[in-house]
């Protein structure tokens, strides 16, 4: 995925992303600054590189293997 920072002011921020997003991953963008915006109340909690880096391992692993299943390699 790519996207650009077009411009940020008080009011807004513009952002660009590749066509290859598509609409389902636009949805999944828009539903995450939702609710960054509706928890930004919320004190922010130091997290460890080491977990950190743990449920990144997860999130990719998962997500490779949805693709193995999806194109059945």
């Amino acid at each position: 995925m790519r996207w650009d920072v077009l411009s940020i002011n008080k009011e807004k921020i513009t952002v660009s992303f590749s066509g290859g997003v598509g609409k389902e991953g636009l949805t999944h963008i828009k539903s995450y600054i939702e609710f960054l915006e509706r928890n930004k109340k919320y004190k922010k909690k130091k997290v460890s590189q080491k977990i950190i880096n743990k449920l990144t391992d997860e999130v990719t692993e998962a997500a490779w293997q949805k693709i193995k299943q999806k194109k059945s390699l």
